[in-house]
């Protein structure tokens, strides 16, 4: 074989593998971002939805707690630890799961009480075992419980919000279609927009909240007593389930509690 051949095909091979190594990081790019809701055609009132005659809640009552949480890249979904045999907390620890799927950020939860009736895609005149999804993973069970549809970011799209992480002085907003009823009793983490659009922070990574976020100009973050109890339902009416998920640059989660327009977004 002729030098001219062999400083050709290693050529051939070098273009070959930076073409791959391309290809590969637009495709984990891709994976690990979502849509705008304008890209994804994403559009819903703002009044809330009903939960079904008859629906039952499939979780255990009560509140606070270590939720464990995978997203699926590929597939848009985010899975709970739930059923039969649930990750104990020591393994989820140092616990990594194989791609496309990715460890959420630790949910310590806040709230009091929560109600989840319907995995996402389920019919909603499902009854019993047939309103969940649940899918074994390294050996343990997890339940569907939301669809990524978009994600928004405030102040502006380019602020700095991906997947999994925000800039100090920018807003994740995830809208996610969650058949999900939060309950707070005694007190709340309230975030406010300039707008008038109302959030209460329903998790946290570290477990206890932090009012010293980088949020935007203009926006507040207070802890608020209740005179009475908070219910948080999915929104979009009817049957819809729609909830927007927001996400600071401490990893405190917030679900939108009030709309300052009638459709979103």
């Amino acid at each position: 074989m002729s030098r001219k051949t062999l400083i050709l095909g290693g050529s051939i091979l070098a273009v070959a593998v930076v073409v791959i190594a391309v290809v590969v990081l637009l495709t984990l790019r891709d994976l690990t971002s979502f849509p705008t809701s304008e890209e994804a055609g994403i559009s819903f009132e703002t009044i809330a939805s009903t939960r079904p005659a008859g629906s039952t809640c499939l979780n255990e009552a009560g509140g606070a707690g270590l939720a464990k949480e995978l997203v699926n890249l590929r597939e848009r979904v985010v899975v709970v630890g739930a059923g039969t045999n649930l990750m104990p907390d020591d393994v989820w620890e140092d616990y990594n799961p194989r791609f496309p799927w990715q460890k959420n950020i630790n949910r310590n939860t806040l709230f009091d009480d929560h109600c989840f009736y319907r995995s996402p895609g389920v019919p909603v005149d499902c009854a019993g075992d047939e309103c969940t999804i649940v899918r074994e993973l390294d050996g343990y069970t997890w339940l569907e419980l939301s669809a990524i549809e978009a994600q928004d970011c405030l102040p502006t799209q380019d602020a700095g919000c991906s997947a999994d992480s925000v800039e100090p002085g920018a807003i994740s907003i995830t809208v996610t279609s969650k058949c999900h009823q939060i309950i707070f009793t005694d007190e709340i983490y309230e975030l406010a927009d300039p707008a008038g659009n109302r959030y209460v922070m329903h998790a946290t990574d570290t477990g206890t909240p932090d009012l010293n976020a980088a949020i935007p100009d203009g926006w507040t973050l207070t802890r608020v007593e209740l005179d009475e109890s908070l219910e948080v339902l999915p929104f979009g009416g009817g049957d819809n389930c729609y909830h927007n998920v927001l996400r600071d640059n401490l990893g405190q989660g917030y679900h939108q509690v009030f709309f300052a327009e009638p459709q979103y977004p």
